[in-house]
Parts: C-alpha cells; sequence; structure tokens
C-alpha cells in the first residue's frame, strides 16, 4: 500500500512539473531568437530525451555535459549521431566552479556501477547510501561552468537542467554572484541532493537550499525544482 501511495504522489508530481516545462518553454518560442539548452549532469540521456519534447531540436541547441568516461560512448553512439541534423554538443568533463582535477566516486560502491546516475566529485554526495571508497575512485577533468556560460552571452535564452550529484551548492552559490552577467539564463531546473546525505551533514546542505531559493527571488532568478 505505502508503494502504491508513494508512486502515486510521484505521478502526481510529474504531472505538475510537465505543465511547468510546457508552460515554459511555451513562452520562450520565438523562432526569432538564438536559443540553447545545456544539460548538467547527462548520464544516459533521462533528461534530453524528456526535455526535447518541449525545448525542440529544431529551436534549441543542446550542450550534454556528462564526467563519466565510461558513458561518452553511449552518449555519441545514441544521442548524438541519432540526431546528427541537429546542434548536439558533448563535454565529458565535471562541470565545476573551476578548471581543474578532481576524484570522482560512485563507480563501484554499489550495484548501478560504471554507468551510475549517482557518481560525483562530492565525497560525502550519496553518504546516506554507502561510504565513498577513495582507492577506487578515478579522476576526471572539470571546466569552469561560469565562465563557459558568460561566453554564451550572444545567446537571448539559455534554458539549464542541473543535476550535478552535490556540486550544484557550489555551482549555484557562483552562478548567483555574477548573474548580472547571466541575464540571458532564462530558467533553471535544479535538483537537489541533500537527501542522499548522510543524516550528520544534510541539515547543512538542506539550509544551503534555503539560503539558495531567497538568494534566487532577491535576484529574479527563475528556476523549478525537479525530483
Amino acid at each position: 500500500m505505502y508503494k502504491l501511495l508513494k508512486n502515486l504522489i510521484k505521478e502526481i508530481i510529474m504531472f505538475f512539473l510537465q505543465i511547468r516545462v510546457f508552460y515554459i518553454s511555451s513562452i520562450l518560442k520565438k523562432k526569432s531568437q538564438k536559443n540553447i539548452f545545456i544539460d548538467l549532469g547527462t548520464n544516459l540521456g533521462q533528461g534530453f530525451f524528456y526535455f526535447k519534447k518541449f525545448f525542440k531540436l529544431e529551436d534549441y541547441e543542446y550542450i550534454l555535459v556528462e564526467p563519466n568516461p565510461n558513458l561518452k560512448n553511449f552518449i555519441q553512439e545514441n544521442i548524438i549521431k541519432k540526431y546528427p541534423l541537429n546542434n548536439i554538443k558533448l563535454i565529458n568533463k565535471a562541470a565545476y566552479i573551476e578548471d581543474t582535477k578532481k576524484k570522482f566516486f560512485g563507480l563501484t560502491e554499489d550495484e548501478r556501477g560504471i554507468l551510475s546516475d549517482g557518481a560525483s566529485i562530492i565525497k560525502e554526495h550519496n553518504s546516506n547510501l554507502y561510504i565513498s571508497d577513495e582507492t577506487r575512485s578515478i579522476e576526471i577533468e572539470c571546466f569552469n561552468i561560469i565562465n563557459y556560460l558568460k561566453a554564451l552571452n550572444h545567446y537571448d535564452n539559455i534554458i539549464i537542467k542541473m543535476d550535478v550529484e552535490g556540486s550544484e551548492y557550489d555551482i549555484l552559490e557562483k552562478l548567483i554572484e555574477n548573474f548580472s552577467d547571466l541575464k540571458n539564463i532564462k530558467h533553471i531546473f535544479i535538483e537537489f541532493h541533500s537527501r542522499f546525505m548522510k543524516k550528520e551533514i544534510r541539515e547543512k546542505f538542506r539550509n544551503k537550499e534555503k539560503i539558495l531559493k531567497k538568494k534566487f527571488k532577491e535576484k529574479k532568478i527563475s528556476y523549478t525544482l525537479w525530483v
């Protein structure tokens, strides 16, 4: 009974989120404008295949950002080659607040394995589920997403889907600080990840979420919390 109720609640939430996505895509539908959708945390393309139904490929360029090197060929074969006439690019690095290298956790710690949708550069990210094994982590490249977004100032509309497994807190703080140079970001779909963290640190990150949401309101940054 509990499982059925949980699934029903999730379906209701997704229904209202779909209405929200449709509304946002509708108000930005101007053929003469230059638009780009940035998918931070592409994984197997779950978000891409969902959002492209609303932010159409004929209207939007797509940047797919996925740091997991094990997913590079999958994305090339199943997304980019599948839509060869569309402007879709892959960045096989982690979005972060600086150009650097970091350890990447979560490829061996649970049954999801090397294609995990929960791998992260944040060691504590999945601490409610497992202890990250530093000895089995890999090193990956990160890039400064804020500088990257600033360089897209020739676009009229930027839409961002942000599912970056715990890095969203640092990225969003910097995005807010620099928002005067990022006014063409018209909407952000954000998934927060505090619920995956162990109890001892979860409250700290939930407080960060409250502060970020308050700052979004102050800066008039349009966003939707995702699940």
